[in-house]
């Protein structure tokens, strides 16, 4: 496609977008279509202009005041600072996650760009992305590391499965203060990718994780490396990508501080009973 052509496409759908035709969801997935990059679809859907909506008279209504603009010459107040969170856990909203991919792009892109810039600058590949949204018959479920925990008091330890199993001890808890902002710390969990021996050589923490829970385990497609979600630090990529508000939502742990994972069928089964009140046959 000419670089002409494109530009006509991407204007119409920015029309489009501005006009209510489309919303910004489809806005992404059709750039994303065209070869364009998340992060470039973001900004063109940013840029889009917005009709100003009418207002409504309200009968009785107090005078809205106008909105305070900095004058000329006057600093414009700063963005809000988005803080790093710990102790928080991604949960998924079966019922509005539309299966769209997003947080899954956003993701692999940015772990990919992190590892590997050169050999993925022109590809967005799924295989880096630590969540994986997973479709089954009318549901759509996102599969991801549930920081699962064994029992102290039965299992003698309170670590990970992955974590107890890994014979280099190559998946660490970052604390809070180290790390790498935005990618590592808060005390979530990442891979030493020094110490991790990879899929050919080892496994275990696939397959422990596999076994359980589906698996919140991967690899990345070219060193072969172990890949968990690192709450990307407290600032998930995933939770800012998703179009669509409480389908993806990074909040605090439960009472009694620990998530029950599930593995994908379970939720597909549990899911499909809520939503048609019956089971089906597999």
């Amino acid at each position: 496609m000419s670089e002409e052509k494109l530009h006509e496409m991407i204007s119409e759908l920015q029309e489009r977008l501005r006009q209510g035709k489309i919303g910004r969801r489809e806005f992404l997935r059709y750039a994303s279509l065209l070869g364009l990059s998340l992060g470039a679809a973001e900004a063109l859907a940013s840029c889009a202009p917005q009709p100003t909506p009418e207002p409504t008279p309200t009968v009785g209504a107090a005078p809205q005041e106008p909105t305070a603009t900095p004058a000329p010459g006057e600093p414009t107040p700063p963005p809000a600072v988005v803080e790093a969170k710990a102790g928080h856990m991604l949960r998924f909203n079966p019922a509005v996650c539309t299966g769209c991919l997003m947080c899954a792009v956003a993701c692999a892109e940015k772990w990919a760009t992190e590892y590997f810039p050169e050999e993925t600058k022109d590809v967005v590949n799924l295989e880096f992305s630590r969540i994986r949204p997973m479709r089954s018959q009318y549901i759509d479920v996102v599969n991801v590391c549930t920081y699962c925990t064994l029992i102290a008091w039965a299992e003698g330890s309170d670590k990970a499965p992955c974590q107890q199993v890994c014979p280099e001890d190559a998946i660490i808890v970052v604390p809070e203060g180290e790390g790498k902002e935005g990618f590592t710390g808060m005390g979530y969990m990442a891979i030493d990718r020094d110490k991790c021996q990879g899929i050919d050589l080892c496994g275990r923490c696939l397959e422990v994780c596999e076994d359980q829970f589906g698996s919140g385990i991967s690899f990345d497609p070219i060193e072969g490396k172990s890949q968990i979600c690192t709450m990307c630090g407290g600032l998930p990529a995933c939770v800012d990508a998703c179009p669509e508000p409480t389908a993806l939502q990074f909040v605090p742990l439960m009472t009694n501080g620990r998530y029950f994972a599930n593995p994908p069928e379970a939720y597909f089964e549990l899911m499909y009973a809520k939503i048609f009140g019956k089971r089906r046959d597999l």
